[in-house]
């Protein structure tokens, strides 16, 4: 198999999403072209069913379509672990790389940013991309080495874990991030550390309750108010 080719495939395997089959049509592309490329000669019709409702996180639909090939060489059910395993990596995915790798990357960047915005920009992109292309690229090995007990490998990482060791770094990173931020606009008095503190517990509050890129949202306006406030 041409992995190369079928990681830089799975980049863009979400390209045909859609709400009939979410991800379906995606997946059989992945499941075909590795079908192609390996002469492994599977049914028409059963690569045709693969067009069926699927939706997993994109950065961990490689584990899924590795295990898929493992159990249908041993002659196992494919489909059936497809499911189970869709909506399980669904879920690690979404805690782990949405709701706490892009804000510690954020954060991070948003430190150096302090220093040279393009190099923070820069960062985050490294930080996030990372862990994204890592993850695809080991993918269908773990999935097909392992086959239906992959998600050993999860727990093996502790990968459950991830989010909340994330969480806590970034709760860290963003006092720290408030602190140099107030020192180098000139903002040291108790007063200005009191309000941002307070800002950031309710960004928080935000987040835990509604959505993270809103409370941001929210936190950044009222620290720009702060700011025009003192300006005039």
């Amino acid at each position: 198999m041409n992995k190369g080719k079928s990681f830089l495939k799975s980049l863009i395997f979400t390209g045909n999403w859609n709400y009939e089959n979410m991800q379906g049509s995606g997946f059989r592309l992945l499941l075909e072209d590795i079908n192609k490329a390996n002469d492994l000669n599977i049914d028409e019709k059963q690569i045709a069913k693969q067009s069926e409702y699927f939706n997993t996180h994109p950065f961990l639909v490689t584990f899924i379509l590795g295990v898929w090939f493992k159990e249908f060489l041993k002659e196992g059910q494919p489909d059936y672990f497809k499911k189970v395993y869709s909506s399980a990596l669904a879920a690690l995915g979404d805690s782990f790389f949405w709701h706490s790798l892009r804000p510690i990357s954020f954060i991070i960047a948003a430190l150096f940013g302090l220093i040279n915005p393009i190099f923070g920009v820069i960062l985050y992109l490294l930080i996030f991309n990372f862990f994204h292309f890592s993850f695809l690229y080991i993918g269908f090995d773990m999935g097909f080495f392992m086959g239906k007990e992959v998600i050993s490998w999860f727990n093996r990482i502790k990968f459950n874990k991830w989010s909340g060791y994330a969480d806590f770094i970034t709760a860290f990173l963003l006092g720290l991030l408030l602190s140099l931020g107030l020192k180098k606009y000139g903002l040291e008095t108790i007063n200005y550390y009191f309000t941002a503190t307070c800002f950031l517990l309710v960004g928080f509050v935000i987040a835990k309750k509604l959505d993270v890129l809103f409370s941001l949202i929210l936190v950044v306006l009222a620290c720009f108010v702060m700011l025009v406030t003192k300006g005039g």
